[in-house]
Parts: C-alpha cells; sequence; structure tokens
C-alpha cells in the first residue's frame, strides 16, 4: 500500500503560457495589411482627385464653336453654334450697327439665317455659354448691290436699281414706322421718295416676279437747303437779307461789290436777317451763299441794283 502511495503522481499547478516569436508575427502582419489597405485608399483618393481636377479644367476652357455658310443663292449667312454645355446667348451685328441678341434657352445647338444686306459688310458675332466662357468672329461678305441711293437737288432720297428680271414692287420702311409699297412692273427702279428730317435708317426690299427679293438698308440724313431772301427797302437805300434753315446755319458767304466776306454763325441760330448800304450810282452787285449745320448749301442768290435805277 505504501509502495502504492509512493508510486501515485503528485497533484501540480499549471504553468502561464508567455508570448512567443510566432505572436510578434501576427501582430506585425496585420499592421503591415492594416497600412497596405490605407495606402491603397490614399493612392486611389490622389488619382480621383487628379482626375477630378483635369475634368474640371477642361471643362472651364471648352468654349462654343461658330460655323458660317451661305444659303443656296448667298444672300443670307446660315449661323450656327454648338458647344457641349448650354449656350446662354449668341449676339451678332452687321459693321457697327444694333446688336441682335438670340437667347440660348438652355440649347446646345443654335442655327439662325441672316440675310447680308447689300456691298460689302462685315459680320460680327459672340456666343457666351452659361459659365461665361465666349468667342467672337469677324466675316467680310460681299453681295452684289443692285439698289443705289442718293440725295437729289430737291433733297429727297431717289431709289434706283436695275435688274435682269421683272421687279414687282419694291417696300421701304423709315426706322421702325409702317412699311410702304410701290407697284414697279419693270427692270429698272426709277423713284423719289421724302426724307424725314434728322438720321435715320431706311429699309429697301425689292421683290421680283418670280418672288425672290434683294433687301438695303442704310442711314440717310434728311436735311433742307437754308433760304435766302433778299429785297430792297422803300427808299432802295439798302439791301434787306433774311436766310433760314429749318436745322440751323453755320456760315453765310457774302460777295458784295467784288468784296468777299465769310460770316460764321453761332449756335446754329436757324434765321439771319442783314441789312447792307447799297452805294450811289454803283452796280451793288451782290452774292450770297449759306450753309447749314449739316454742310448743306444753298443755292447762289444773286442780285444788282444802284439808287439811279431803283
Amino acid at each position: 500500500m505504501n509502495q502504492i502511495l509512493a508510486t501515485s503522481n503528485p497533484t501540480t499547478k499549471k504553468a502561464k503560457k508567455n508570448s512567443g516569436p510566432a505572436d510578434i508575427k501576427t501582430v506585425v502582419r496585420v499592421f503591415a495589411i492594416a497600412m497596405l489597405v490605407f495606402g491603397v485608399f490614399m493612392i486611389g483618393t490622389g488619382s480621383y482627385a487628379i482626375y477630378k481636377d483635369n475634368v474640371d479644367s477642361n471643362t472651364e476652357i471648352t468654349k462654343p464653336v461658330i460655323t458660317e455658310s451661305l444659303n443656296e443663292d448667298s444672300t443670307a449667312v446660315i449661323l450656327t453654334v454648338t458647344h457641349d454645355k448650354a449656350i446662354d446667348r449668341i449676339e451678332y451685328s452687321w459693321n457697327n450697327d444694333e446688336v441682335q441678341t438670340i437667347t440660348g434657352n438652355g440649347r446646345k445647338y443654335i442655327e439662325q439665317e441672316i440675310e447680308i444686306p447689300g456691298g460689302t459688310n462685315t459680320l460680327n458675332v459672340r456666343a457666351v455659354d452659361t459659365q461665361g466662357q465666349e468667342i467672337s468672329t469677324q466675316r467680310e461678305y460681299t453681295v452684289d448691290d443692285i439698289i443705289n441711293l442718293t440725295i437729289s437737288e430737291n433733297n429727297k432720297l431717289k431709289i434706283t436699281a436695275e435688274s435682269q428680271t421683272e421687279i414687282a414692287y419694291m417696300t421701304y420702311r423709315w426706322d421702325e414706322e409702317e412699311e410702304e409699297t410701290i407697284d414697279i412692273n419693270a427692270t429698272m427702279v426709277d423713284q423719289e421718295i421724302d426724307i424725314p428730317m434728322g438720321t435715320h435708317n431706311i429699309t429697301i426690299v425689292l421683290v421680283d416676279v418670280n418672288n425672290e427679293s434683294i433687301t438695303k438698308e442704310q442711314k440717310v440724313m434728311g436735311t433742307t437747303k437754308p433760304t435766302i431772301n433778299v429785297e430792297t427797302d422803300d427808299t432802295g437805300e439798302y439791301y434787306l437779307i433774311t436766310i433760314t434753315d429749318e436745322t440751323g446755319l453755320e456760315k453765310v458767304d457774302l460777295n458784295i461789290r467784288g468784296e468777299q466776306r465769310t460770316i460764321t454763325v453761332e449756335d446754329g441760330k436757324k434765321e439771319l436777317k442783314y441789312k447792307l448800304k447799297i452805294n450811289d450810282n454803283d452796280e451793288n452787285r451782290l452774292e450770297i451763299t449759306a450753309y447749314n449745320v449739316d454742310g448743306i448749301a444753298s443755292d447762289t442768290v444773286k442780285k444788282m441794283a444802284n439808287k439811279t435805277n431803283h
């Protein structure tokens, strides 16, 4: 029994396990994976930012594209504006005339036909998108100008034209007033119309028997010639001169008995009166011409008087 007891295993306590090399490797591995994931995330974020900056940069410098072509009979410009963003507006004008505006209304494609005035003219075009990016163009166009405008001696506007095709009628309009129509029914036009006072824009349209038309726009300055009235007084001792003009007088050239004088008119007065002495036993030859503020000259008035034959 003692032997049995002696050979029995005594009860022992469990020993603590210490961290070994395997545990440290695990921690290092986890940390390395975390750093790798973080690095990939940062690289991806940076790449996206660079890509986005490039896209934004490209978007900012994009501008509308303007294209111009002629219609079939070369009487009008077909203006086309395209863009990858919404177009805010298109502005165009001939030469230095009033600017016309086409509203974009969010469109990315706009086409407009613009009639070409007669003669040689420059078309100015400016297109602006909704982000303020813009582009401008200038191009010269020439169309045979068959409509001729001149100021006649009686201060009327003379309209002449010649066409191979019979012209059915013509229309004209001063500024934005009502359009007037004149029947022609011939291959030639020779018309005179009144000119309103001041500077005005006239639009003339000739329409032939085939319903084809040609248009001319031009600024015209309406003025009248100064008028001169020369009389002698009741005693025959003086010339009584009255000069008038509706727009205002600028100067008067006067020659009395061979003595030339130029009188400058101040403040654009519309009426002048002069009294010139008639010498004894002398021809007292008088020549007088007046000019208004628009540079239009009157007819030259010539008079000759003396006391002996009055």
